[in-house]
């Protein structure tokens, strides 16, 4: 019943990103369009990439704030040491510095065995710091636009560099929890950690793993879209931040830890990307697509733990006594 009740959540996710799509592209005019599409999954991708890597997080019973932060960190010292030394040595700066932000968010969570909630919190305003360090509260400039244009440059009018190099992580972040050990490890951890450290699993390594994990995918798309617009600014996204939870979420992915697929993740993303596209077409405003947005979230969160519930006291029902042969 547990089984099915997260299968289930996946299949939703998805099914609702195909009506939106198909309600869209009935009633707004241009929906359907070349450019527009390209357009959808330009902001399809990077949602998706990011909402991955934190719902491999969650699934390992942990949560991540710093992303919000860590993203235009990224994309800040992609800009920077693109301008002095070259955009493949600002590229792996910037993934440098993603990767020590989420060793610092890992090891700190299990050396000291604090939630990573209060872990991330901090590093969430460690990096918004290291940013406005960096630039000074200016915005980062970078002269060599050329490389920003091919990284959106059309791929058959439908895709960019950009786009398909960040889902093809994803996919290969599918193929990582659906495939792999490494998968069964995470989702034991976040199920029971005490049972799986007592079972033998590196428990400890696996949470340090996946805070790398999403701080790279966070990383990645910051300095991708950095280099993008040839730019960078210190702050946060916390709206953003909004819509890669309330992706995860909507995907299936439970608050408690352990349960979740990646595709329904994925779905959600595009549930996401396709509501906020077709409203921006039909003149909504930011403010209103965010309302959308955090009323999503809440719906989900509101009927995750009943339903969860449910599911749980079904599976621990005891099944009926078998009756004696005659």
């Amino acid at each position: 019943m547990i089984k099915l009740y997260w299968n289930f959540r996946t299949l939703l996710a998805c099914a609702l990103a195909a009506v939106a799509f198909a309600a869209f592209a009935v009633t707004v005019p241009g929906f359907t369009n070349l450019g527009n599409l390209y357009a959808l999954l330009q902001t399809f991708a990077p949602l998706a990439l990011v909402a991955v890597g934190l719902a491999i997080v969650m699934i390992a019973g942990e949560f991540d704030l710093s992303i919000a932060g860590l993203m235009p960190l990224a994309g800040l010292v992609a800009v920077r040491v693109s301008e002095a030394a070259g955009i493949p040595v600002g590229i792996a700066a910037a993934i440098l510095t993603a990767a020590v932000v989420g060793l610092l968010n890992g090891w700190l969570t299990v050396r000291f065995a604090v939630p990573s909630l209060a872990i991330t919190v901090g590093t969430l305003v460690l990096t918004i710091g290291l940013g406005f360090a960096v630039t000074g509260g200016k915005v980062v400039t970078l002269t060599n636009y050329e490389f920003g244009l091919w990284l959106d440059e059309g791929i058959l009018g439908l895709l960019s560099p950009r786009a398909l190099f960040m889902l093809l992580l994803v996919a290969g972040a599918v193929w990582l929890m659906a495939r792999t050990w490494h998968g069964v490890v995470i989702r034991a951890t976040g199920s029971d950690s005490a049972r799986a450290a007592a079972s033998g699993l590196p428990v400890g390594r696996t949470l340090i793993m996946v805070f790398v994990l999403s701080a790279l995918f966070a990383g990645i798309a910051g300095s991708l879209q950095g280099l993008s617009l040839a730019a960078g600014s210190p702050g946060d996204v916390l709206t953003f931040l909004l819509q890669v939870v309330t992706a995860a979420i909507i995907g299936g992915v439970a608050l408690s830890g352990g349960k979740g697929q990646i595709g329904g993740v994925v779905a959600g993303a595009l549930l996401l990307a396709i509501v906020g596209n077709g409203m921006s077409l039909q003149g909504t405003s930011t403010a209103v697509i965010q309302l959308v947005n955090g009323g999503l979230l809440l719906t989900i969160v509101i009927f995750d733990g009943p339903l969860n519930r449910l599911a749980q006291r079904s599976l621990e029902r005891p099944a009926p006594a078998s009756q004696p042969a005659a």
